[in-house]
């Protein structure tokens, strides 16, 4: 028994006052002789004993009734567990990522946390809450209930690693114990859940999706390409076999084009949609699945494509280069460097400098200002060579190391190699040099010798090789590490639009417009506009769109009033699988299936039950039982 109020209990000392008075009477009694009294003697004796029995009795419910009252101004309580007596300070984080939308027991999950949450949190209750993309700090559910009934998915997702980081800094008050209520369908994308950070106490809603199955698209991608038409691959998969056919239907500026049906017994399929290469799309391709939504339709556009345009500068053979960059995507030059025009600069966006033995004032000056205005560099160098270094941010290859390297290490998270491999290879047939610049260590390499110095490393907008790949001195040109190496520096010199982007993504993107120092471009359809940061260039503007979107859709990029081409975005879709943790992952413990059962659960454990009442009862039953005994006891 815990008290409320534990300095009240001094009122106790009051209890001597009753002792006093009973102890030491202020009225006494003094003999008189009487007369013929012998019968009345044993009378006498039973009285007196009555009288102090009803003395002693009268003392106890006294003191009985005062301690009662001094107890119940104490307040005190029992409290519902150890920790119940300790100020609370609590963070709640609501999943709202798009694999919330599955279906639970009662209608969508996340719509049923938020209903569930806005129905049972006390109404005065000082709470922490934030989502994948908003927090809500110190409020209570009426200052938040609108933004949450209005806030939709997003394709944004904390880590369950970051939800713990972020309720901990939210959570600074060292006085007050610490708890973290995590609200989600705890979709398993790690191996392990994370344990518990120090000082966090972490309870579980775990709200489980009855979905069993669900369709998706995947992906599309330009399968094929002709003068006349353009083919497109949709890829579309379920979880589970399916016996019917599903329907694929494609629509243009909301115009049915074509509709097909896949068999998905086998779990996935691919259907092919074709239109013709004059025609602009911006288009939805879209099936029915009654689970979740956000994955039955995919956004894309197409409009005439802009190629790419490749320069190389050769003081040797590059064949090889024209082999990589083929006419479907690039339009390729190729100069010997004696007939340079130099006003074909600025009309490139990368340019392959191959061998150059000497590079003049003229040309290191023209180069320069190339790259300040956004063109691209790849310096294949040559044994003898001189002038390089009047080129911005080259480094020169005076120091030539005649020693055979092999070519060992691959940078897989550089943008040239991300997404080249489908699994990390340290064992392959490494490329050689016989002769190298030497001792060259990059902050940002691409490939490494087997001794940790650079072989192709990247500097802003400038590759640079350390080795010529003639065949004389290397066999790289044979390695099946150049085309991938050489084709995505011609496609990242200039970032043309794709069928499509992901929202919640970085995502840079050159649009071919040219615009004054008052212009910009913006993004915009019926429910959103954004204006994205951007940068202008000679010959097109480079937009860069983090996590602006929230929505799935097409997009239009204008001018002014003027529409310049249109964007397509989508949601990631790795929210879409239908794999979660179990209640034994989870760690079996602190788990709820429900906010109203964690509310419950909390109810009881931070409970306190309050004895004051009954001691206030217990007072007045005393003081009724003095009454009685004055009253009735002789």
């Amino acid at each position: 028994m815990i008290f409320k109020n534990p300095a009240i209990l001094y009122g106790l000392l009051f209890l001597i006052v009753p002792i006093i008075v009973h102890l030491f009477q202020l009225r006494r009694f003094t003999k008189v002789p009487f007369t013929n009294v012998a019968f009345l003697k044993p009378l006498i004796t039973q009285t007196r004993k009555s009288r102090q029995l009803k003395k002693w009795l009268t003392l106890l419910a006294r003191m009985a009734a005062i301690a009662c009252i001094v107890l119940a101004f104490a307040q005190p309580f029992i409290p519902g567990s150890e920790v119940a007596t300790r100020e609370k300070e609590s963070a709640i984080y609501l999943d709202n990522s798009y694999s919330m939308q599955a279906s639970g027991s009662k209608g969508e999950l996340y719509k049923t946390a938020v209903t569930e949450l806005l129905d049972k949190l006390p109404n005065n209750q000082k709470i922490n809450l934030f989502t994948n993309d908003n927090t809500f700090k110190d409020v209570t559910k009426q200052e938040i209930a609108n933004d949450l009934l209005s806030s939709g998915y997003s394709s944004q997702s904390l880590s369950y690693e970051q939800i713990q980081l972020k309720a901990n800094s939210l959570l600074n008050d060292k006085n007050k114990r610490k708890e973290l209520v995590i609200i989600s369908d705890f979709q398993k994308n790690i191996e392990s859940f994370p344990d518990t950070i120090s000082g966090l106490k972490r309870e579980l809603v775990f709200l489980e999706s009855q979905d069993s199955n669900n369709i998706s698209i995947d992906t599309a991608f330009i399968s094929n390409r002709t003068v006349e038409s353009i083919e497109i691959s949709v890829t579309v998969s379920s979880d589970q076999a399916i016996d019917k056919p599903v329907t694929v239907s494609l629509d243009n500026n909301g115009t049915l084009v074509s509709k097909t049906s896949l068999d998905l017994s086998k779990n996935s399929n691919t259907a092919v949609f074709n239109y013709a290469s004059a025609e602009s799309l911006n288009g939805r391709i879209y099936l029915e699945d009654s689970s979740l939504s956000f994955d039955n339709e995919l956004f894309i556009t197409n409009n005439n494509e802009r190629k790419i345009k490749v320069l190389a500068v050769n003081q040797v053979d590059g064949d090889f280069l024209k082999r990589i960059y083929t006419a479907d995507e690039f339009e390729f030059t190729a100069v010997k460097a004696r007939d340079l025009n130099f006003n074909l600069l600025k009309d490139h966006n990368l340019v392959i400098l191959n061998e150059l033995n000497n590079i003049s004032g003229n040309l290191a000056q023209e180069m320069n200002t190339y790259l300040r205005n956004g063109g691209h560099l790849v310096i294949i160098p040559a044994l003898e060579q001189s002038g390089y270094d009047a080129i911005n941010q080259v480094q020169s290859a005076d120091d030539i190391s005649e020693t055979e390297k092999r070519i060992t290490e691959i940078n897989f998270n550089h943008p040239l190699l991300k997404g080249v491999f489908n699994k990390r290879v340290s064992n392959f047939q490494y490329p050689k040099v016989n002769s190298s610049a030497n001792n060259i260590a990059a902050l940002n390499p691409v490939l490494k010798y087997e001794d940790g110095t650079s072989f192709l490393y990247q500097k802003n907008n400038i590759y640079q090789f350390t080795a010529p790949l003639n065949d004389t001195n290397s066999n790289f040109k044979n390695s099946p590490l150049i085309v991938p190496v050489l084709y995505n520096m011609g496609r990242n010199s200039l970032p043309v639009a794709q069928l499509y982007y992901n929202t919640g993504t970085s995502n840079m993107i050159a649009i071919p417009a040219s615009i004054s120092n008052d212009e910009i471009l913006q993004l915009s359809n019926d429910t959103q506009s954004i204006i994205p940061q951007q940068r202008a260039f000679d010959s097109f503007v480079l937009l860069e769109i983090n996590d602006e979107l929230k929505e799935a859709g097409n997009y239009d990029v204008s001018k002014k009033d003027e529409l310049i081409t249109a964007l397509s975005f989508n949601t990631n879709r790795f929210e879409n699988e239908l794999n979660y943790f179990t209640s034994s992952e989870l760690g079996g413990k602190n788990i709820s299936y429900s906010i109203e059962d964690l509310v419950y659960k909390l109810g009881e454990e931070e409970g306190i039950l309050s004895l004051w009442k009954y001691f206030v009862m217990g007072a007045l039953f005393f003081l009724i039982c003095e009454l009685l005994i004055l009253k009735f006891l002789k």
